[in-house]
């Protein structure tokens, strides 16, 4: 089995695999310092406070999980046809790409747990903001974030594999599918969530669903894509 070549494939250049997304996501979190020093300067500690309750919600740590959820549409839009040329094979290229998955999913878990870690002790890097102590990566324990934080960036890159292998099983008729689909979906949601009051208690209800909850259906989502990865990379033509 050629695994380690389909690794080396996917991380021979250094700055893709983890330079850039690094340094986009240290100039993300430069803005969030310049923003939080202007806060405080202007606003005082009272600005101060409600600033970091508001930061719950904060999005600037999708600089560094962004890139992330699009290396799975990478690796099978660019990566897979060059394996087949060269030579490997659909299931070297699966568990080889796989291994890189959970690889950079602990790695740069790793990477937020460390910066919570540090954000918490430093009170807000001493500017009250939040980059990493977000919703979006977990404001429990420590061990907490390590663990959503890996378990979100691993489903994202296999549902990202996933669609980019059912386009290459399908091509242009599953794109239309899938994108009308997904707005199809959204269109009803955002409809019942206006027009139904029941339908705005159920979820509020399922925001409340506890932490292991919300776990499990991240876990689900990225199985789903798992699954449906593996068994389309055998039959997916390279485009």
């Amino acid at each position: 089995m050629r695994i380690r070549n389909v690794v080396q494939l996917h991380t021979v250049n250094r700055m893709q695999a983890f330079g850039w997304p690094l340094l986009i996501m240290c100039f993300s979190l430069a803005l969030v310092l310049v923003i939080g020093g202007l806060v405080l300067g202007v606003g005082g500690p009272e600005a101060r406070a409600g600033m970091h309750n508001g930061m719950q919600w904060n999005g600037a740590i999708f600089a560094l999980l962004g890139p992330l959820i699009g290396f799975g549409f990478t690796a099978m839009g660019q990566y897979f046809p060059l394996a087949l040329g060269l030579g490997l094979t659909r299931r070297e290229f699966a568990l080889g790409t796989a291994l890189v998955f959970v690889g950079n999913a602990a790695f740069y878990a790793t990477v937020v747990t460390i910066g919570k870690a540090i954000e918490l002790a430093t009170g807000g890097f001493g500017l009250g903001v939040r980059f990493f102590d977000t919703y979006f990566t977990g404001i429990g324990p420590w061990w907490q974030t390590l663990v959503q934080t890996f378990l979100l960036i691993l489903a994202v890159m296999l549902v990202g594999a996933a669609i980019t292998t059912a386009y290459h099983r399908w091509a242009q008729p599953f794109l239309w599918t899938f994108w009308l689909t997904l707005a199809t979906i959204v269109v009803a949601v955002a409809g019942a969530t206006i027009l139904s009051e029941g339908f705005r208690a159920a979820l509020v209800e399922l925001a409340r669903m506890p932490w292991i909850g919300w776990m499990g259906v991240i876990a689900a989502f990225g199985a789903v894509g798992a699954a449906v990865w593996l068994t389309l990379v055998r039959r997916a033509q390279a485009r």
